[in-house]
């Protein structure tokens, strides 16, 4: 079994002897590679650079043999093809202007074509997929919709989300307009990288934890599962990801994703009890465990593994992203531990007798 079959086999939730592993945010400030690019591109004009795009997307595969390539971009390359103006200072985040915060906000956005605003990305994943051939998995992805809108809404990150909230409970019309705006054009830009050849979809709900299970039961789930539908038309399978998503597994389940992404507050027990049946899991080591010792690193991974091993559909990752300050030693120790599993399994299917 390729890497590219064990990862679309775990997101059906077919029976594994070991489960495939990636990173969030492999391709990324922590490996020395990367920052040699960078010193070339600023952030942005990596992501629209196909070549660059590609090159930092490999990179970490070539390391460490991950099972998936997760493609170089970033969620918010949407808003700035829908007329926002979008842009990274250094140590601040990205900064989106003008803010959506009204009906005539949402109106004047633009509907884009994403093989023509966005082809830079295409073009990156099928100069991955020539590298890789059929062996990995390609994830492609988009923001989801509270996410995506909250961005444009608050002109950058926030810790309350204020304009967001009140636009959401205020004017509910105009937030469901603008989530609408958003879905319409993320189906498409999704298809674009299938097209490409990714194999499999991530939504990222990154703010998603911001909200009650009510709340996002009532705002955000039909504009999830649209999206969600939309990209399981084009026949791959779809990974949904909030982080801070204690409280929302039940309203995930019913997104219609295939996998659920889960952070590290997640108790895996709990997950599998109240989901696992339902949709195949993937997650959830603390990033922060890849700062210690390789003794503690290895036990944690074990764990995890251990954790998740009755679950039937299972994908190791990390909680959330890796950090950028994070030694590259780690991530060895990391799939070394990963690497470990699938020989002893290996071994272990050569000793099996054989029938007939």
């Amino acid at each position: 079994m390729t890497s590219r079959e064990r990862f679309l086999a775990a997101c059906r939730r077919q029976p594994l002897d070991v489960p495939p592993a990636w990173v969030m945010r492999q391709a990324g400030r922590y490996l020395p590679e990367y920052r040699a690019v960078r010193e070339q591109h600023d952030f942005l004009s990596m992501c629209r650079t196909a070549s660059a795009a590609a090159e930092v997307t490999l990179q970490p595969i070539r390391r460490f043999g991950m099972d998936a390539a997760v493609i170089f971009a970033d969620i918010l390359l949407p808003c700035a093809a829908m007329g926002q103006d979008l842009r990274f200072a250094e140590g601040e985040g990205p900064r989106l202007a003008p803010c959506v915060r009204s009906a005539a906000d949402v109106e004047r956005l633009v509907d884009f074509d994403a093989r023509t605003a966005t082809g830079f990305l295409g073009d990156a994943i099928r100069s991955v997929r020539k590298e890789l051939g059929k062996e990995r998995a390609i994830i492609g992805f988009c923001g989801a919709p509270w996410t995506t809108a909250s961005y444009m809404i608050e002109g950058g990150s926030s810790k309350n989300f204020e304009h967001s909230k009140r636009l959401m409970l205020a004017e509910p019309e105009v937030f469901a307009s603008l989530c609408s705006r958003l879905v319409d054009n993320l189906i498409p830009y999704l298809a674009m990288q299938v097209e490409a050849g990714a194999d499999v979809l991530q939504v990222f709900d990154s703010w998603g934890g911001a909200l009650d299970a009510a709340t996002y039961r009532s705002a955000i789930l039909p504009h999830v599962q649209r999206l969600v539908a939309g990209a399981k038309e084009l026949g791959v399978p779809v990974i949904l990801y909030v982080n801070g998503c204690a409280q929302l597994l039940e309203v995930m389940a019913d997104s219609g994703a295939d996998v659920l992404g889960i952070d590290w507050r997640v108790d895996a027990a709990d997950a599998i009890a109240r989901v696992g049946s339902r949709v195949a899991l993937q997650g959830n080591l603390d990033p922060c465990t890849l700062f210690a010792p390789p003794a503690v690193i290895s036990r944690e991974v074990t764990r995890v593994l251990d954790e998740f091993r009755e679950q039937r559909g299972y994908i190791f990752n990390l909680g959330s992203g890796i950090l950028p300050g994070v030694p590259v030693e780690s991530m060895d120790t990391l799939f070394r531990v990963l690497r470990g599993r699938h020989e002893r399994a290996a071994a272990g299917q050569a000793r099996s007798p054989r029938c007939g």
